[in-house]
């Protein structure tokens, strides 16, 4: 194995576990000297990729980041629909779930690490331009009402943002919800209906459809 494959297969190693301590104790009470002892490494061998826990978060938001991009937003389709956008929200949302503790506790880390407040900005901006070009695709597809989302736009975009970071937190109450899976459909269809007072009639089919569980399978 080459020294680079061998660096690559550490840093994989340590964020892997640095994941799972995260998810499983909560961001606040991870430090890197846990993380090290668990991936059976010294403290300074993993400084050496990961001087400190805000760079080992910020890797794993990129992380969470790319496997998105990997999985759902390589591109949009050019029929892109209301159904489309849904079945999107759940594997976006099932990715989340093996790296919750960034929902759980990720603003509290943003707020004191100006590094990943950087981090955080540039991703939000691709959140934005991501937003705005799937609802363009819906009103173009005949789905949405294109001046209602002009007027609402900014409004739209906050709801979005409450629903995307809040309901992993409102999940983690009720973790039979979450382990059975019905926390990602039930929070998936709230997503989606916040669209309802945009929608054109086509739309408002297709969404009642979704909201009924036409689509879950």
């Amino acid at each position: 194995m080459s020294y680079s494959c061998a660096v690559a297969d550490t840093r994989q190693r340590v964020l892997d576990t640095a994941r799972e301590l995260f998810n499983r104790r909560g961001l606040a009470r991870v430090g890197v000297r846990d993380v090290a002892r668990a991936a059976a490494m010294s403290p300074g061998n993993l400084a050496y990729h990961f001087p400190t826990r805000d760079d080992l978060v910020a890797a794993l938001v990129m992380e969470l980041n790319q496997l998105n991009g990997r999985t759902v937003f390589a591109s949009l389709p050019d029929d892109f629909s209301l159904v489309t956008l849904y079945r999107t929200a759940l594997v976006v949302m099932r990715n989340m779930l093996a790296y919750r503790f960034i929902l759980l506790s990720y603003v509290e880390a943003v707020r004191s690490s100006r590094e990943l407040e950087k981090l955080e900005h540039s991703l939000w901006v691709e959140r934005r331009r991501r937003s705005d070009a799937m609802m363009e695709l819906l009103a173009r597809n005949g789905y949405l009402v294109r001046r209602t989302i002009a007027a609402r736009r900014e409004m739209l975009h906050e709801q979005v943002q409450l629903v995307s970071s809040g309901w992993l937190a409102a999940a983690a109450l009720r973790p039979d919800r979450m382990d059975d899976g019905a926390a990602v459909l039930h929070y998936g269809k709230v997503g989606c209906a916040l669209l309802d007072g945009c929608c054109t009639p086509r739309g408002k089919r297709q969404l009642a459809r979704i909201l009924a569980g036409a689509y879950d399978a």
